[in-house]
């Protein structure tokens, strides 16, 4: 698979997640109301369109993802790899507050998570989204653009789709900066599963947290007012956690990519190719996600319901 598919892959990913969530709008509450089924659904649609390309591509799955083994000590330093990084990730996220409401948070509490067994919501959100979503994105996509450009291009393209199959700007924002540290931790260990459990560990603690917070109180963070001044306080205080975690991070990323015999792997990136990584199907699934994104879709939408009505 290479770019063109990847983009045409992307543009039909898009269009059948429209189509998805507003085929929910008739589905019984039952299957709506229940995250795991919701998410279950909604992470196929990401992933399907690209194991088709891949097939069609006569590509070996396996082999063309990058699942490939992984020393014992690496897998345990992604670990610490995980939670010296969650800092700027959150940094991201309490940035994008002064614009956007906490998507994540709103999710959870609509899904009434609290009341649910926590197995579910780790296997929902700790289990299915890393997996589909890293065979997806640092697989599929970051693999495909890699193959017929630049790698740097490659990882901050790949980063974008998967920053925009979020489709809002809050879980974007953030889910961008993931992209290219997940691609990064993919270039330093060689294999697909790196991104896979650092991407599961991330997921796991904050829906751990989440879980925490509203099992106690259900309202709890609707309840919270969310000032500016509090957000202020918050970017500041993450901004010098940042900085002192960012540097260990590095230092870890590079112990990872020397255990794994890839320290070359920065030098490596910075090869240049000149094929197209952008075609027409890219531009439309990015003006096609942003439309929904601004909520312009949604209010078309509801503008037709009410015409037919």
């Amino acid at each position: 698979m290479n770019a063109r598919k990847a983009n045409w892959a992307f543009l039909i990913i898009v269009i059948f997640y429209i189509l998805g969530s507003l085929s929910m709008l008739f589905l019984p509450e039952s299957v709506i109301s229940n995250l795991l089924v919701t998410n279950l659904m909604l992470e196929c649609i990401l992933m399907l369109p690209v194991l088709v390309f891949i097939l069609v591509s006569r590509e070996k799955p396996g082999q063309f993802l990058g699942f490939h083994k992984m020393r014992p000590c690496t897998v345990l330093m992604i670990l610490p790899f995980t939670f010296l990084t969650a800092p700027l990730l959150t940094l991201v996220n309490a940035i994008s507050m002064f614009w956007v409401n906490n998507e994540a948070v709103a999710m959870l509490e609509g899904f009434q998570t609290g009341n649910m067994p926590f197995w579910q919501l780790l296997l929902a959100t700790a289990v299915i989204a890393p997996l589909f979503e890293e065979i997806t994105c640092r697989g599929g996509f970051y693999h495909a653009y890699r193959k017929s450009g630049s790698p740097v291009k490659a990882m901050f393209l790949s980063a974008m789709v998967f920053a925009l199959i979020h489709m809002n700007f809050n879980q974007a924002s953030y889910a961008f900066v993931m992209g290219v540290i997940a691609v990064l931790l993919v270039e330093a260990t060689g294999s697909l599963w790196s991104s896979v459990i650092y991407h599961a560990l991330f997921n796991g603690s904050s829906s751990l947290m989440a879980y925490m917070v509203l099992r106690n109180d259900p309202m709890a963070y609707a309840d919270q007012e969310v000032t500016a001044e509090l957000l202020m306080y918050g970017v500041g205080s993450y901004l010098v956690i940042t900085a002192v975690c960012l540097p260990l991070a590095y230092a870890v990323l590079v112990w990872i990519s020397k255990h794994e015999g890839r320290e070359g792997f920065f030098t490596e990136m910075r090869k240049k190719k000149k094929d197209k990584l952008i075609t027409v199907p890219l531009v439309l699934a990015l003006i096609l996600c942003l439309v929904t994104m601004t909520g312009l879709l949604n209010a078309v939408i509801v503008k037709l319901f009410d015409l037919l009505a």
